[in-house]
């Protein structure tokens, strides 16, 4: 992997600020975080009415995926707990990231 990257020629300000995310989510990792119990009932009930809507779309990686960005998002703003509003936001976060995805699926004819 090292190799590969090195062998990309990325501009200076592009390094820096990457390296900047790497310390970053290497610092985050350290950091002590918790979720209140209300805000994991609304998460759980937020899960379960996802699984209800459509059962296919959405799994337990998915919900994984979604706590690591809820994390992350709620410690880049100085928050060592998790609000609703921060799990509001990365379940956004989440769906556009899947609208992408889909959408590039469609660009490049990868489509099941």
């Amino acid at each position: 992997m090292e190799e590969y990257l090195s062998s990309i020629h990325i501009h200076p300000q592009v390094s820096s600020q990457l390296n900047k995310f790497r310390i970053f989510l290497g610092v985050a990792r350290l950091l002590d975080y918790s979720i209140s119990e209300e805000v994991t009932k609304a998460v759980e009930d937020d899960f379960v009415d996802m699984r209800k809507d459509d059962p296919q779309s959405i799994s337990a990686d998915d919900l994984h995926r979604m706590l690591v960005v809820s994390r992350l998002l709620s410690l880049s703003l100085g928050q060592t707990s998790l609000s609703r509003d921060s799990w509001l936001r990365a379940k956004n976060i989440e769906m556009l990231r899947r609208t992408r995805m889909e959408q590039h699926k469609s660009v490049n004819g990868n489509e099941p």
